[in-house]
């Protein structure tokens, strides 16, 4: 009888102690398929070279930012990148280039050294966070560099500050506000390139 009481005694505790389980949930932005072309017609002889992103600070992590009232930073606990946000940004200022520079063939940097006219960009982000007030915020600095005879010269370099409001609640509305602040981000850069190729 002792070693049943203890028995159901050991599984009552078991049973209180164990946690319920909290599902994780991963956010990405969303692409459609026409969103890049894969057509080999046009690919251009010129090429725009696409830095990897660098995010600095406490958003250079895979978990979700807040920027709370009180100047404090609230880390998701259960709702993550479904990669690290680098490589999400990169590839969608990638994508957003290939549509909006026709002109220019869209690479990652480093496939090939950069010929003359081409141009290089690289983008430090310092804040990308979900804000109590302006919805999505994202901060940083980009610089657009160009290939002249040796030299890789700046051309242009810019601070940005790019929100957008939520349309709802919730992170995955976080998430689509990053993605329509990034997609801004994006043709400010793709406006410059034009018209430094011209």
């Amino acid at each position: 009888m002792r070693t049943l009481t203890t028995l159901l005694i050991l599984i009552a505790i078991t049973a209180c102690t164990s946690g319920h389980n909290t599902q994780l949930k991963y956010y990405d932005f969303s692409h459609q398929r026409s969103d890049i072309s894969t057509n080999t017609d046009k690919v251009q002889n010129k090429y725009i070279h696409v830095n990897q992103v660098k995010i600095q600070g406490v958003s250079d992590q895979q978990a979700l930012v807040q920027l709370l009232k009180d100047n404090s930073v609230n880390i998701a606990n259960y709702h993550f990148w479904s990669q690290h946000p680098k490589y999400t940004l990169t590839d969608s200022m990638t994508r957003g280039l290939v549509n909006k520079v026709s002109s220019f063939s869209v690479i990652p940097a480093g496939k090939i050294s950069p010929r003359e006219s081409e141009f290089t960009i690289q983008v430090t982000v310092t804040k990308l966070a979900g804000h109590h007030n302006l919805g999505s915020l994202i901060e940083g600095q980009w610089f657009i560099y160009q290939k002249i005879a040796e030299d890789k010269k700046l051309v242009s370099s810019e601070l940005f500050s790019i929100s957008t409001q939520l349309q709802g609640s919730g992170f995955e509305s976080l998430i689509n506000a990053h993605q329509s602040s990034w997609a801004k981000l994006t043709e400010s850069i793709s406006k410059i390139i034009l018209s430094k190729s011209n």
